[in-house]
């Protein structure tokens, strides 16, 4: 009855089981094993990555940059304390966070201060001729003299047109400066970044990128500096001699300039960025079909050393491709600290102009009121120099770092 019993349930013989046993525990002997193997590996991949990334970027010369840095120091805008550009894209490569918001904040804020302090001063002068403004013209009106009033008016606002020319050509040295500066960066950023291109084996992506930077470069850069920044001027000139008598109105012309500005700016924006994004895309998808079919080429046709070989390509293929996303976010934050210092005081400029004008309007002084205000209002150009450029960097380093990343 036993062994019935025990045929009915348990069908197998007991070398079947012993066998079955002895399986199991293999298996879960060797499963630990095979995943530490598998540790292993990544481990020693990650040390070849490593030494890989290491000795490209020993062969890359960032010396160009680096004098950029140390111009960041000088004036003490580095607000995001790039000190070695190797160094700073190893720590990125690394996965260390690449900005520092204390320190970034930080050094905002200061610089905030700091413009406020400078520029306080001289405002309040303005306000103080404003004041004696009043005061002379309530003596007037006790001598009936309207003549005199007049002339004491016109000398104040003289007086404060000077001021705010003096502050209006700083500013636009300060524009044409940092347009200079974004034109430099481009010029040392650009051939890095293509010749990380070309290691990736993105020839069509360079053949595209490379004509369209140097463009960008020279004749959108002087595009901006020669015709906008002009306009600027005019725009401000009008606006001053408007405001200078009663007689002279010349504010078409200031609309007809601002009108002329918005259209050239946004020509400029959308030509370049259809050129370079429509052609951008479509020479990376080439790039992508023809970086695979050499890879399975050499894997395929090449016996014994071809698996090895198409290996390795992606090995170097991926540690020209971390370098090359760490040097554009470096050029990110480089030109982010660029245009940040010269916008922060356009802005902060341009808000105390209102203040004042706000403040000046209650005593009666009209004219200077008038003038403060489309001051301000035409001082937006100059920020819109100053984005315009940037941002049209900003999309390109962009673009150089999104395309070349589908040949891998």
């Amino acid at each position: 009855m036993k062994k019935l019993f025990y045929k009915r349930h348990f069908p197998y013989s007991k070398h079947t089981v012993i066998a079955l046993i002895f399986l199991i525990g293999l298996f879960s002997i060797f499963s630990p094993l095979q995943s530490f193997c598998a540790t292993i590996d990544a481990e020693k991949i990650g040390e070849e990555l490593n030494l890989a990334v290491i000795e490209e970027l020993g062969e890359i010369d960032f010396s160009s940059l680096n004098e950029v840095v140390k111009e960041f120091e000088e004036s003490g805008v580095n607000v995001f304390s790039i000190d070695n550009i190797k160094s700073k894209v190893y720590s990125i490569i690394s996965g260390e966070n690449a900005v520092n918001y204390s320190n970034f904040f930080a050094s905002l804020f200061s610089m905030l201060i700091d413009l406020v302090v400078r520029y306080l001063p001289m405002l309040s002068l303005i306000v103080a001729i404003g004041v004696i403004s009043n005061l002379l013209g309530a003596i007037k009106s006790k001598f009936n003299e309207k003549s005199t009033g007049g002339l004491i008016h016109l000398v104040c606002f003289l007086a404060v047109a000077i001021l705010i020319i003096g502050m209006i050509s700083s500013l636009t040295n300060t524009t044409s400066n940092s347009i200079s500066s974004m034109v430099s960066q481009m010029n040392a950023l650009f051939p890095v970044l293509l010749t990380l291109m070309i290691g990736l084996g993105a020839n069509a992506s360079v053949g595209v990128f490379q004509p369209i930077v140097a463009i960008m470069s020279t004749y959108v850069a002087d595009f901006f500096s020669f015709i906008i920044l002009p306009l600027f001027m005019f725009s401000f000139i009008f606006g001053l001699i408007t405001n200078l008598s009663d007689n002279i109105k010349l504010d078409k012309f200031n609309s007809f300039i601002s009108s002329t500005f918005k259209w050239c700016v946004g020509l400029i924006f959308t030509l370049f960025f259809a050129v370079f994004t429509i052609q951008g895309i479509t020479a990376g998808s080439f790039d992508s079909l023809s970086i695979r079919t050499t890879k399975y080429t050499i894997k395929s046709y090449i016996p014994i050393m071809g698996g090895y070989l198409s290996e390795g390509m992606d090995l170097i293929m991926a540690s020209t491709l971390l370098i090359k996303n760490a040097v554009g976010l470096v050029g990110i934050l480089m030109i982010i600290t660029t245009i940040l210092s010269p916008l922060l005081e356009i802005v902060v400029f341009s808000l105390l102009l209102k203040l004042i004008s706000a403040i000046l309007q209650p005593m009666g002084n009209t004219r200077t009121s008038n003038f403060l205000m489309s001051t301000s209002k035409s001082i937006t150009m100059l920020s819109s120099c100053i984005i315009a450029i940037g941002f049209m960097y900003l999309i390109s380093v962009g673009l150089v770092m999104t395309t070349s990343n589908v040949v891998i």
